[in-house]
């Protein structure tokens, strides 16, 4: 019998079977990432990849949400269901899903851009306040 931890053989197997599970598809969002934010600083271009065009096997899409992080800046509105507007530690890339009035995730995208388009107040949107307020101060 060994007396020694040194002595005790030891074999380490790699879990394949989970890597080939796996897609591709983390590596190639987050490669479209890296292109969307080029284009972004080039030429002012922004970009949507829509999460759920794609296929991803169990815990890919948690893969990239732990590598994207979270950044400063969570917003949440709530029109004709919740969405949420998630900045990640990228600046310029968001992570945006919409909600169903149950709660069900029903959309989720990357927008690489330097603010979503649905967060921006609509110009009809600020007329109205105009208006409204406008009539209530005089």
């Amino acid at each position: 019998m060994s007396e020694h931890l040194s002595d005790i053989k030891v074999h380490v197997e790699l879990n394949t079977q989970e890597s080939a599970l796996e897609t591709g598809n983390l590596q190639s969002v987050l490669s479209e990432i890296k292109f969307a934010l080029n284009q972004l600083l080039e030429q002012k271009k922004s970009h949507t990849i829509d999460l759920r065009a794609m296929p991803w096997s169990p815990g890919e899409e948690e893969k990239l949400e732990n590598y994207l992080g979270q950044g400063e800046i969570q917003v949440v509105m709530n029109a004709l269901g919740k969405s949420t507007f998630i900045e990640t530690n990228y600046s310029g890339v968001w992570v945006v899903s919409h909600f169903s009035d149950e709660g069900e995730e029903i959309g989720k995208f990357i927008e690489v851009t330097h603010l979503p388009d649905m967060i921006f107040s609509q110009t009809e949107d600020i007329r109205n306040s105009f208006e409204r307020l406008t009539i209530d101060l005089d």
